[in-house]
């Protein structure tokens, strides 16, 4: 078994499709494509490829510490009391447990790492 993992965007497994709860939607009618690419043997550490369409929502992030590094899309990340900051390709970033409000303006697929 490999050690190593690529993630070949033409050749993805098939995505989880998915949307916000109703309670942590704020704005528009966005919907999740989530493609899962490895995890480790105990669930702890996961990654894979996420995409969002327009609208915003709470990002809650439960007990999880997200990394997060931008393929493509627009979208402005904002925290209570905190400033709104526009993100874009290129972009990396990491989300703490409890994070604010995701506002995606143009579609938008980011390399996600997660550890709960």
């Amino acid at each position: 078994m490999s050690k190593l993992t690529f993630i070949d965007q033409n050749n993805l497994p098939e995505p989880r499709k998915g949307q916000p709860l109703p309670e942590r939607l704020l704005e528009g009618d966005p919907r999740f494509l989530s493609w899962d690419i490895a995890k480790t043997e105990d669930g702890q550490v996961s990654c894979g490829l996420w995409e969002a369409t327009p609208g915003a929502y709470r990002s809650i992030k439960g007990k999880v510490f997200e990394f997060c590094y931008i393929l493509s899309g627009v979208s402005e990340l904002s925290e209570e009391g905190g400033e709104t900051r526009r993100i874009g390709a290129g972009d990396s970033f990491v989300m703490h447990p409890g994070f604010g409000v995701w506002k995606v303006i143009e579609t938008t697929r980011k390399i996600w790492v997660e550890r709960s």
